[in-house]
């Protein structure tokens, strides 16, 4: 008995000699973060703002039907920020617009483990808004609108251009984030 003992222990011994090749864990690419410097955007659209000088901006070509939709191309960070701005000129019409916005960042709450809705309010532009800030897996992580109440209405949804997982781009989002809080905060709409 104490040699089966003996002879199964050293076998056991044996066996925890780990020569075998072993693959490293996936690992995420590093990101190279721009420094934070802005600049005017001030075109024939309704309103301006600031917008990082590392993003671009270009029309969302749709000919006549919309001509202050833009795209900010977040070059670094293969995102998008999709804007579309609307006139009204009723309570109607601007609850309307409301509304589908609001549909357009709840219709991710499958996805979305919660929905934070920050308001925007900035008297000396007079400027109302809400930002979402979708937590979890979705398309989108940030969709807002802003209104100065009477005429403007402008509505944003952040994309990434490829199939992500938050806790590898959360970095990237909150540092997109903080230039979409900016170009919040600096809008300025034209009569």
């Amino acid at each position: 008995m104490h040699k089966l003992l003996l002879i199964l222990f050293i076998v056991l011994l044996s066996a925890c000699k780990d020569n075998a090749f072993q693959p490293k864990p996936h690992a995420y690419p590093r990101e190279y973060y721009p420094e934070k410097s802005y600049q005017m955007f001030d075109s024939v659209a309704p309103f301006s703002f600031q917008y990082p000088k590392y993003a671009v901006i270009r029309n969302y070509d749709e000919g006549d039907k919309n001509p202050y939709w833009y795209n900010i191309h977040y070059l670094p960070f293969n995102a998008t920020l999709h804007l579309s701005y609307k006139e009204f000129a009723t309570r109607e019409e601007f609850d309307n617009l409301f509304e589908d916005t609001r549909k357009l960042a709840f219709k991710h709450d499958i996805k979305a483990e919660e929905i934070d809705q920050i308001e925007v309010q900035s008297p000396a532009t007079n400027t109302t808004g809400i930002i979402y800030e979708l937590k979890g897996n979705t398309a989108t992580n940030l969709n807002f609108y802003i209104s100065d109440s009477k005429k403007h209405f402008l509505r944003g949804a952040l994309y990434f251009n490829s199939k992500t997982q938050i806790d590898s781009i959360q970095p990237m989002f909150d540092f997109i984030k903080a230039d979409v809080i900016r170009m919040i905060e600096t809008t300025k709409w034209k009569q």
